[in-house]
């Protein structure tokens, strides 16, 4: 039978730039984002803001909660911690997380090490593979389709404009 309600999806996206890690002095989580990184988010929320998004989800690093600061703005949304979107998360909760229906019509911001993880898993479970993981370019984009272990998923890339070295 054909369900007339959307297929539910969710926008994963990564920080965008932060500098080198290596460089920064003081705790990670308070890295914030480059002028590039400023830039390529404001080019993220241009990207993004023709999608039919309900809230913005973000790990609680300044980086990340950063980089959709410009969408939200543009949605009159509010930016909401997560610590499921840490970089520092379990596979389990980072699932548990994105298979919660109060996650549809999102966007995640979150970490490459997150979502590398959380793509390896899509690819050997799910039989998803994502395109453009490795390199990862900061602010860079999916479109996640469907509802992690419950129905078909698919992922639709969504580069960031190239606006300098950012591949870290």
């Amino acid at each position: 039978m054909y369900s007339s309600r959307p297929q539910p999806f969710r926008v994963l996206i990564r920080h965008a730039d932060a500098g080198s890690r290596a460089a920064w002095v003081g705790h990670d989580e308070w890295r914030g984002l480059t002028d590039l990184g400023q830039a390529q988010a404001v080019e993220a929320a241009a990207r993004l803001r023709d999608l039919p998004i309900l809230q913005i989800l973000s790990s609680p690093s300044l980086r990340c909660r950063q980089t959709v600061v410009p969408l939200a703005r543009e949605l009159s949304l509010d930016v909401e911690p997560c610590w499921q979107l840490g970089g520092t998360v379990q596979l389990k909760h980072a699932l548990r997380f994105l298979r919660d229906d109060e996650t549809a019509s999102a966007v995640l911001c979150t970490h490459r090490e997150t979502l590398q993880m959380l793509f390896a898993h899509l690819a050997e479970v799910e039989a998803v593979p994502a395109d453009r993981v490795s390199p990862m370019t900061m602010a860079a984009a999916w479109i996640l389709y469907g509802t992690v272990g419950r129905d078909v998923v698919r992922l639709e890339y969504l580069p960031a404009l190239e606006m300098g070295v950012a591949v870290r």
